[in-house]
């Protein structure tokens, strides 16, 4: 095969793939791409997490200036923020209506609102509208006076604001000590769409520097925020980190190799399997999950390894192509048990182990058949490696290492395993938020906002399924009177729910059936209006609107199209592909356990109580359960694998026995440094065995060629410090999660090193 057609092929690969990535390979958020296909309470988890009302909440808070400042700086930016188009509502404490939402509500009141128009009833309305009149809020209620003795109308307003009503000062909402000016805003986009949540965010800022008064000050909290500031954090630690990490390793193989050429083309196998996995995955999946491509490029990281043993066995008594020949079956035998390894990955339930799964198999294998036919073609014709020139004679003690350290080495290991599994006592961490990047401060300030606006929280929500809209609303009114009797017991604060909005046609129909004749309701009036100063023919429009509505069409979420309400409506009121479903948020829930257990004694059907924090932790138990189960037949089919192709157990003893240590030991010492493993931690001792099998492949190769064996020492050095190299930075991280991955395979490689050097040596040392 020609260099020339290598190169051509390998080039035209690499384009296709490019235009593969480019244009059909998007880097999706989705996390049901990690739950089982069939898991129904699971996609309703995930549901909510991607575009339940509390994930889509924005808390404001302006601090700073004075009262009237802050008081006016809050009427700008809600009134600028309603404009933009980005949200369902930016309430804080203002009218949300504008006149024709207003005249069209009013006209439906006697729909949208219950009224009693017995003579008891009236009289009591009509009395409190005196109250109201000798009130602040006089000159609104004279206007509506005529129309609405009942106040219908007041009541559909107040359901606008539908959470817990803070302070109001000057007209809008304010923290109780009058210290801060309060808004609360839900956005259109899903609190988990990151450029959607970027553009809200962009919106609020520049909202904010055209409205603010005097030395006000801005706050912000929410999952959308949180979302956006846990993005750039990573980002901006990870780039710094690999930035300084790859600078580092370019030093310590230039320094190495001698060769910038070499240096640069001994990083295109890794970059070859990058392009490729991602191609090959968004071919097949129609997209790249996001966690997907972080934890594939770790996975590839025993890749940058394949040219490294390449060019350090190299030697100037041989060709290249010797060189690869004397070397191959080796780094092919490793490569094919460590992609078999990953191939239990792939499974029809979770997608995203699936898409794991494919981009890790695909990416060991192109970096291994660049590194086999590509790299040979590029390197320079007479080239090898400076330390090639002599003999370096003191690696030579490290290949007679004491027979005894073949017993003390695995007991250690076995010491320190059983004193790591003796400290932790809870191995697994299964609490997401203990990996988040987001300083305790701003989680203090979010609890703080939520508790002064009575917002909902963001972890507690009940979910109805129905197949239309009207039975979703129904269930949502037999529930609505059981959660205000929860509300007088002190299991929750508050809840939201479409229903309070628009009611269910049943409960239209019944208070359309209910609305008195004409001359029934003229003759209570006339009573209720006894001894009363009311002029006699002010109420003419009342009787008009009453008697109007009781012909009048029932109410469906269409009507609402376009309104604030309806805006509302639909952001609790959602069509999916099996329905409809309901959304109710809750508001200072006291029991998680009892509210459910007594939500499940409700006589409703598709009626579900999610503690989204307490249900993801549980997801990810699940997600990892699943995950080590097919690893662990992974293993099984590596080891059969491994052992057809040494031909030997008792070599197969030699290759496996220090991997299974290695990680055993890198698990433990984890534990007495109190952590708890987490998926990072997983996904990073899948490339700790990884790494594991290529040292004892390559250091158990039977040999009496004592330069062979040095040249194979030298290169699994160079592995070893160009992973420590990289990792050992990623482990100085202050974030949680590039803190583990970076912890687990600098200890990982290490003790992988020094277990396969110690008990994978090949049995024959003669010629030594």
């Amino acid at each position: 095969m020609s260099n020339r057609f290598i190169l051509s092929g390998w080039l035209a690969l690499m384009a296709l793939c490019g235009w593969l990535i480019l244009a059909h390979t998007p880097v999706k958020t989705d996390l049901t791409l990690f739950i089982p296909k069939t898991d129904t309470q699971a996609e309703l988890l995930l549901e909510q997490l991607r575009s339940g009302p509390a994930a889509r909440l924005i808390m404001l808070g302006l601090e700073g200036g004075t009262e009237q400042e802050r008081a006016q700086t809050s009427r700008r930016l809600a009134e600028q923020l309603r404009t933009t188009g980005l949200f369902v509502r930016v309430a804080n404490g203002e009218n949300l209506l504008n006149e024709s939402e207003r005249q069209w509500l009013f006209a439906q009141r006697y729909l949208l609102s219950p009224a009693d128009f017995s003579v008891e009833g009236l009289r009591r309305a009509l009395q409190q509208r005196l109250r109201e009149l000798a009130s602040p809020l006089s000159a609104f209620t004279k206007r509506l006076l005529p129309a609405d003795p009942t106040g219908a109308f007041l009541t559909i307003l107040q359901a606008e604001q539908t959470d817990q009503q803070p302070t109001q000062r000057l007209g809008v909402w304010f923290s109780p000590d009058g210290q801060r000016a309060l808004l609360l805003a839900e956005t259109q986009a899903s609190g988990f769409d990151l450029d959607a949540q970027e553009r809200v965010l962009n919106a609020i800022h520049l909202g904010f520097a055209d409205a603010r008064q005097g030395s006000v000050s801005l706050l912000l909290s929410g999952a959308g925020v949180f979302s956006i500031l846990s993005r750039d954090t990573i980002r901006s630690e990870t780039q710094w980190l690999s930035g300084i990490a790859s600078a580092l390793l370019i030093v310590l193989l230039w320094l190495i190799y001698r060769s910038p050429r070499v240096v640069l083309l001994g990083a295109l196998p890794l970059a070859s399997a990058i392009v490729v996995a991602i191609a090959t995955v968004g071919l097949l999946f129609g997209g790249i999950y996001g966690i997907t491509l972080a934890f594939g490029i770790t996975l590839l990281g025993v890749a940058i390894d394949y040219p490294i043993h390449l060019l350090s066995h190299l030697h100037s008594k041989a060709t290249v192509e010797q060189t690869l020949k004397s070397i191959w079956p080796t780094l092919r035998l490793g490569t094919l048990t460590t992609a078999i390894g990953y191939l239990a990955m792939i499974t029809a339930d979770f997608v995203g182990l699936a898409q794991l799964g494919v981009f890790a198999i695909t990416g060991l294998l192109t970096a291994a058949l660049v590194t086999r036919w590509v790299l040979p073609t590029l390197l320079p014709p007479p080239w090898t490696p400076p330390h090639a020139l002599n003999e370096q004679t003191w690696l030579y003690s490290f290949l007679n290492l004491p027979r005894w350290l073949v017993v003390v080495t695995p007991a250690t290991g076995l010491v320190i395993l059983s004193l790591g599994v003796l400290s932790a006592p809870q191995v697994w961490e299964d609490d997401l938020a203990a990996l988040s990047p987001i300083p305790e401060q701003l989680i203090d300030l979010d609890r703080e906002l939520r508790t002064q606006l009575g917002a909902p929280e963001a972890g507690r929500v009940i979910v109805i399924n129905a197949a239309d809209t009207e039975t979703a609303l129904q269930r949502s009114e037999i529930l609505a009177q059981w959660l205000e009797t929860q509300i007088q017991q002190g299991a929750l604060t508050n809840f939201d729910m479409a229903a309070r909005y628009l009611p269910s046609q049943k409960i239209q129909r019944a208070r359309q059936a209910s609305l008195p004749t004409a001359e029934q309701l003229k003759a209570n009036f006339e009573q209720a209006l006894h001894g009363l100063p009311f002029k006699p023919n002010l109420f003419v429009p009342f009787l008009e609107t009453v008697e109007t509505t009781r012909s009048a069409s029932l109410l469906n979420p269409e009507d609402l199209a376009g309104t604030a309400l309806g805006l509302r409506v639909s952001s609790l009121l959602i069509q999916r592909q099996a329905g409809w479903t309901a959304l109710v948020p809750l508001a200072g829930v006291t029991t998680n356990s009892g509210l459910a257990e007594a939500l499940a004694e409700l006589p409703l059907d598709e009626v579900y109580y999610l503690d989204l924090k307490r249900a993801t932790n549980q997801l990810v138990v699940e997600f990892r359960n699943a995950a080590l189960i097919r690893l662990a037949w992974g293993t099984v089919l590596l080891s059969a694998v491994l052992w057809l192709g040494l031909g030997s157990l008792r070599r197969l003893c030699l290759v496996l026995l220090p991997v299974a240590l290695a990680v055993a030991v890198d698990i433990a010492l984890l534990l007495l440094l109190g952590k708890r493993l987490s998926l990072f931690h997983l996904v990073s001792l899948l490339l700790v065995a990884g790494l594991g099998i290529d040292y004892s492949l390559f250091f158990s190769r039977p040999t009496t060629d004592i330069h062979a064996r040095l040249r194979t020492l030298r290169a699994v050095l160079i592995c070893c410090g160009s992973t420590l190299v990289v990792f050992g930075m990623l482990a100085f991280s202050e974030l949680p999660v590039l803190q583990a991955i970076g912890q687990t395979v600098a200890i990982g490689v290490l003790t992988s090193f020094v277990m396969a050097l110690v008990l994978a040596q090949p049995v024959t040392h003669a010629a030594e």
